[in-house]
């Protein structure tokens, strides 16, 4: 009775572990063999940068550049996400220019250090580190306080 008792505990502990095992599963790859559309993305954008790694993480790539810019790409190589290195900006051109103009005009002088999609649209962080939402045409959609 005891050995039945001492193999369930041991096979609910195993489960266990396996269960809170880390998922992460980032699987380094070569910069070649990023998507078509992320390797254009990365010449277009970051011309005088270089590949530091890329990691394919179930549905998105991460790419770290040599400037410190860190790149998500989905799995079909559109961006997702790019964060600069703190007070550094982000390129500009791969997003409405509308967003660009809200912020010349309403942020003079700062620059956008992260910008992502969402399912409304872009969340910006400004260098100053304010956050800001647009909807999928570059409109201002308001300041986010989270």
């Amino acid at each position: 009775m005891w050995k039945k008792i001492l193999l369930g505990l041991v096979a609910v502990m195993g489960l266990s572990l396996v269960a809170c095992s880390d998922d992460d599963k980032d699987e380094p790859i070569a910069a070649e063999n990023l998507p078509a559309a992320a390797r254009s993305f990365i010449s277009d954008y970051y011309p005088s940068t270089y590949v530091i790694s890329a990691n394919l993480d179930d549905n998105e790539y991460e790419v770290v550049l040599s400037n410190g810019h860190i790149l998500d790409f989905d799995r079909s190589g559109v961006w997702q996400d790019v964060d600069a290195p703190y007070g550094e900006s982000v390129p500009t051109g791969f997003y409405p220019s509308a967003i660009d103009d809200y912020i010349s005009v309403s942020y003079p002088e700062n620059g956008i250090n992260e910008i992502s999609k969402s399912s409304r649209g872009y969340e910006v962080e400004l260098l100053t580190g304010q956050d800001l939402d647009f909807d999928r045409e570059g409109a201002f959609l308001g300041i986010d306080v989270d």
